[in-house]
C-alpha cells in the first residue's frame, strides 16, 4: 500500500514540476500602442456597461421571481381552501341527495298505499252496490 502511495505522490510531483517551470518562464512583457490601449479600454467599458445592465436585469428578474413565488404561495393556499370547501359542498350535496332519494322512496310507498286503499274502497263500493242492486 505504501508503495502505491509513494508511486502516486512521485508521479504527481513529476507532473507539477514542468508546470511550475513553464509558469516561471512565461512572465514576459508586452507592449501595445495607444490605439490598442484605447480599444481595450473601450471594450472594457462596454463589458462593464453590459455587466451593469445584466445585473440590473438579474435584480429585476429576481424581484419578479420573488413576487411570482409570493403569488404562487397565495394561490396555493387559496386552492387548498377551495378544495376543502368543495369537499364540504360535495358532502352536503351527497347528504341532500340521499335524503331526497329516501323521500322519493317514502312518497312512492305512500302513493302505493293510497292507491291500494282507493282500489279497496272501489271494490267495497262496487260490492255494496251489487249487493244493493241484487236485494
Amino acid at each position: 500500500m505504501w508503495k502505491k502511495y509513494f508511486a502516486v505522490t512521485a508521479a504527481t510531483l513529476c507532473l507539477l514540476l514542468p508546470a511550475s517551470a513553464s509558469e516561471a518562464s512565461s512572465a514576459t512583457t508586452y507592449t501595445m500602442t495607444a490605439a490598442e490601449m484605447a480599444a481595450l479600454d473601450s471594450r472594457l467599458s462596454l463589458l462593464l456597461q453590459q455587466t451593469k445592465s445584466t445585473r440590473q436585469a438579474l435584480a429585476e428578474s429576481q424581484a419578479a421571481l420573488t413576487e411570482s413565488k409570493a403569488e404562487l404561495s397565495k394561490l396555493k393556499s387559496e386552492s387548498i381552501k377551495l378544495q376543502i370547501e368543495l369537499q364540504a359542498q360535495s358532502s352536503l350535496l351527497e347528504s341532500a341527495n340521499k335524503s331526497l332519494q329516501a323521500s322519493a322512496r317514502e312518497e312512492a310507498r305512500t302513493r302505493r298505499r293510497i292507491k291500494a286503499q282507493r282500489n279497496t274502497a272501489i271494490v267495497a263500493a262496487v260490492g255494496l252496490l251489487a249487493y244493493a242492486i241484487n236485494k
